[in-house]
């Protein structure tokens, strides 16, 4: 490979892992920032806390349910098209949702903006994992820290929009910004192929150039005739894939599905409902945002710190996950007790910091149980999984508010959930056993 190719190469990674950053920072800053609005739409919409709560949800809900559909958009259409129309969704859903009136008006709104992000970030994650056959925890984890920086960032931002022009004109102008992750869509390009690439290496993410003919008038009107049956073709030959029937006999698939799916619905619920936990145990809304900037720091420290220190060998991944596992359980069973301003950001930074690093592992966990070819699937998959877990539940911290005047049992329980995920390193261990028992001798 000569010095063009390598620095081309170089150039495709960064751009990788800035999408990865970028798709992160908007996902989480919109939980965020929608939970920051948690008791203003309580107030507006004279609904439940529950409801509200749940409303949210929702909208990490209609992201993963449709994260099946990555795979035959992008073999059809290409990742620049398919990352562009989907940026363009997501910041006008948002500033269609600035005109709702009831909760059931935001929540249809809420079934355009998750889609557009979770195919984006499907696609994002996928294409880090094929291409990075080094260094592959390092780049995760400075992609996923776009996490933490929405939470640095996005809690402020919220909380000024809110005091300044109020719950709508935020929506509006937070939308606006989405709108650029359409504009990151056109500005993708075709991968570069180095000559010396060998069959088995993992395959580049297609691009919406590399599908282009040379123009022809007949060719061209008899795709745009037969558009609609070609995107039913695509999604038909992978009715397996979007069924889930391949990777879903996989036992494999099983056991990462729950660590993810532990980890994806606390965090998911610690972003909607903290602020509104804090502000219920006496604090104010500029101390809530602290205490959210302090575990944007810890994610973002931890999960770059975490990364290296893996890919050094310095220490194991099922290890390391082990051990984020127990430290963030723990910070949450023991926030009912945290009730001064600095044991609410060190629990804060604790828990969010090895929340991120946890889930920046899981990716890397997930490659080496499942391969990378399979990888743009089975992320499709367990966010399907997860998806079906927090609709399922999501409402519940909210109604034992409602029903109790306290988010502790609540907290406490998101304690619990977090340490399932230890089971997963003795189901596969049982699993290896098995597999080793099956062999011929």
């Amino acid at each position: 490979m000569g010095d063009a190719e390598r620095c081309s190469y170089r150039c495709w990674h960064a751009v990788l892992g800035l999408r990865l950053h970028v798709d992160w920072l908007l996902w989480a800053g919109l939980l965020k920032g929608l939970g920051m609005m948690l008791p203003t739409l309580k107030e507006q919409f004279t609904a439940e806390t529950w409801m509200i709560g749940w409303l949210i949800a929702t909208f990490n809900g209609a992201a993963s349910f449709t994260a099946p559909l990555s795979v035959p958009l992008e073999d059809k259409f290409g990742t620049r098209a398919v990352v562009t129309v989907s940026g363009f969704l997501v910041g006008t859903s948002m500033i269609l949702s600035s005109f709702s009136n009831t909760a059931i008006q935001m929540m249809l709104t809420s079934l355009i903006t998750g889609p557009g992000l979770s195919i984006v970030n499907v696609l994002a994650r996928a294409a880090m994992g094929r291409y990075f056959t080094t260094n592959y925890t390092s780049a995760n984890g400075i992609g996923t820290s776009g996490h933490a920086v929405a939470m640095i960032l996005i809690a402020p931002i919220t909380l000024l929009l809110l005091d300044t022009y109020e719950w709508r004109g935020a929506l509006v102008l937070l939308g606006a910004l989405y709108l650029h992750l359409g504009v990151c869509g056109l500005l993708l390009t075709s991968s570069p192929i180095a000559p010396t690439q060998a069959q088995d290496e993992y395959l580049p993410i297609i691009s919406s150039e590399e599908e282009k003919s040379p123009p022809d008038k007949a060719s061209h009107d008899t795709k745009n005739a037969f558009k609609l049956s070609n995107v039913k073709g695509a999604i038909w030959a992978h009715r397996n894939l979007l069924l889930g029937c391949q990777m879903c006999w996989r036992v494999e698939f099983w056991i990462v599905s729950l660590v993810y799916g532990c980890a994806f619905f606390v965090s998911s619920l610690w972003l909607i409902y903290f602020v509104a936990y804090t502000e219920a145990k006496g604090f104010s809304g500029y101390e809530a945002v602290t205490f959210t900037m302090a575990g944007g720091i810890g994610n973002l420290v931890l999960k770059i710190m975490v990364g290296v220190i893996v890919d050094r060998g310095l220490l194991k991944l099922r290890l390391s996950m082990s051990v984020m596992i127990i430290v963030n359980s723990v910070a949450l069973l023991v926030l009912p007790w945290m009730n001064s301003y600095w044991l609410m950001v060190a629990n804060a930074f604790i828990f969010n910091g090895f929340n991120g690093a946890l889930s920046s592992l899981i990716d890397i966990y997930t490659r080496e149980l499942l391969g990378a070819e399979d990888l743009l699937s089975a992320f499709s998959l367990m966010d399907l999984v997860a998806t079906a877990f927090q609709q399922t539940l999501g409402f519940f911290p909210g109604w034992m508010f409602d029903r109790t005047g306290s988010y502790d049992t609540a907290f406490v329980i998101l304690g619990c959930v977090a340490m399932l995920p230890l089971v997963a390193p003795f189901m596969e261990r049982v699993l290896n056993r098995w597999n080793w028992k099956e062999q011929p001798t």
